[in-house]
Order: C-alpha cells, then sequence, then structure tokens
C-alpha cells in the first residue's frame, strides 16, 4: 500500500484564472505586495499502485491534456515562492476524492482504496508567515472542515 501525490496544474502558457481572481481578492482585502498566485489540485491517491498506473490515472483522467499538466509529489521550483497547501480534516467527507475512486474505478484501475483531494497554492511577493495565514484563513479554507500548512521558499 502506498501514498502517492499527484499534483494537477495549469501549463505556464496557459492562464491562471483561478489564482487571478485569488490575487483579487487578496488586494480586496488590503494586502499589497503579492506579485503572483498558481493554484493546483492535489489528489492523495491510497492503493496498491505502481508509478505506471498513476502516470495512466493523471493522464486519462485528473489532468485535461490541452491546458494541464499533472506531476507526481513535490517538484517545486525553489523560485516559486511561498507554498500553501489546503486539505479536508480527517473523517470530513471528500466528495471529490470520492468521485475520484469512481473514475479510478471506471478505468479499469482497481486497487485504490482512498482518494483525498485539496489545493496547493504558489504566491509571490512580499509575503511572511502572517500573512500568508491570513489570506489562507480568510480567502482560501473553511477552518470548520480544513486544514492549512505552508512552506516559505528557500532562503
Amino acid at each position: 500500500m502506498k501514498n502517492w501525490k499527484v499534483e494537477v496544474y495549469y501549463k505556464p502558457e496557459v492562464p491562471d484564472t483561478v489564482g487571478q481572481g485569488i490575487l483579487e481578492d487578496i488586494a480586496d482585502l488590503g494586502i499589497s505586495g503579492i506579485n503572483s498566485v498558481r493554484t493546483a489540485t492535489v489528489y492523495w491517491i491510497k492503493g496498491a499502485l505502481d508509478a505506471q498506473t498513476i502516470d495512466r490515472i493523471g493522464t486519462e483522467l485528473l489532468a485535461d491534456p490541452i491546458t494541464q499538466v499533472y506531476t507526481l509529489a513535490a517538484q517545486n521550483d525553489p523560485a516559486t515562492g511561498w507554498t500553501l497547501e489546503v486539505q479536508f480534516k480527517p473523517g470530513v467527507t471528500d466528495a471529490v476524492g470520492d468521485s475520484t475512486v469512481k473514475g479510478i474505478k471506471d478505468l479499469g484501475i482497481a486497487g485504490v482504496t482512498a482518494v483525498q483531494t485539496g489545493h496547493k497554492y504558489w504566491l509571490t511577493g512580499a509575503l511572511n508567515a502572517e500573512t500568508l495565514e491570513t489570506i489562507a484563513q480568510r480567502l482560501l479554507m473553511n477552518d470548520v472542515i480544513q486544514t492549512f500548512s505552508y512552506q516559505a521558499p528557500p532562503s
């Protein structure tokens, strides 16, 4: 049994409209100095799967081949700035995760026991931990059902 982390995000040449909307919402909060926000959907896939099967799931189910790419685990460009991940708390129903399990089974792939979903954000600009926590709590998550973690850029 292995846990796989798959991140699906827009290709660099495709505008990240969700990220742009979040950037505008951050400005509406009165927070300035944020240069960009990029977004990804994260899938934590649990099961007896190999890398080739995960590649098939990423290609055929999770990513739109025209506008998106997927990667396994954290293959971050160190220049991307701060990273923030939001995911459901244990015990909270994840409808998208449940639908993903069904989609994987519909592809004829067995061995998946669970899928959890979340979101990842890459933020660049004048940021510190306090500002990032404010953005997370006011815009990017629901404290009742979700939790978040973040990582500062390498110094």
